[in-house]
């Protein structure tokens, strides 16, 4: 008897085909062979990031905010309050986080992709990137933004900020308990990043990164109404777990 007929059996009075319960084995073997590969890809990809080390990554932003000096919207008065209410939550670790409601957190994104990709969308007009730093960065971050754009125009380079891909675990937003300030975490894939010619456009540079964890700052510009990057808070390598920087 052929393997096919082991697989797939015929009715001998209407003819028509029917799979065998061979043939129901060797799909349900098959279906579990392709979810055991999938699985061991994510957790390949995802190996780094346990409980425990995202207890660590907590300690690590309670560190670097401690460590650092506050941001001019760190203080919060009655005129400087938002006019949404955050409330402290269990997470699944055990570990006590602000929440915010959903559409805060869809601003806090929102806003900080939009400072990104205007800032790539114009990365060699560097006028139009000192004109707009104040709209998008805040606190530490803009002197040092600022600074950069000097930097970039005495070397005649360019820079992008938001070219790179995300690992599957994606990114989420902690708040602190003043509800103004939140640190956006993003799971970075390995890639490089690329300084241009300020004139051609063409490759000057390249560095290679590691699959990272990084960690920005956002704070909310009551006048303003929108959420800016205060400071780039910490950034670290998954595979070996060395921060690659942290600001102090």
């Amino acid at each position: 008897m052929h393997l096919i007929e082991l697989l797939i059996r015929k009715n001998q009075l209407s003819g028509r085909r029917s799979i065998a319960p061979l043939g129901w084995v060797v799909i349900g073997i098959a279906v579990l062979f392709l979810g055991t590969v999938v699985l061991a890809w994510y957790r390949q990809i995802t190996r780094n990031v346990s409980p425990l080390d995202m207890n660590q990554i907590v300690t690590l932003i309670q560190d670097s905010q401690a460590n650092a000096l506050p941001t001019p919207h760190m203080q919060t008065t009655n005129n400087d309050a938002p006019s949404w209410t955050v409330q402290i939550v269990k997470t699944p670790l055990g570990v006590d986080a602000v929440q915010a409601p959903p559409e805060v957190t869809k601003a806090v994104l929102s806003d900080y992709d939009a400072a990104l990709d205007d800032w790539d969308a114009h990365q060699f007009d560097l006028e139009y990137l000192k004109v707009h730093a104040p709209d998008y960065f805040s606190g530490r971050q803009l002197p040092r933004m600022q600074g950069m754009l000097d930097w970039m125009q005495q070397e005649k380079h360019a820079v992008a900020l938001h070219d790179y891909k995300l690992l599957p675990l994606g990114r989420s937003v902690q708040y602190a308990p003043n509800g103004t300030q939140a640190v956006v975490i993003e799971y970075i894939a390995a890639g490089k990043t690329y300084e241009y010619d300020l004139k051609t456009h063409a490759h000057l540079d390249e560095q290679e990164l590691p699959d990272r964890i990084v960690m920005t700052e956002m704070t909310y510009d009551t006048a303003a109404k929108r959420w800016k990057i205060s400071r780039i808070a910490l950034s670290m390598d998954l595979n070996t777990k060395q921060v690659l920087w942290q600001d102090q």
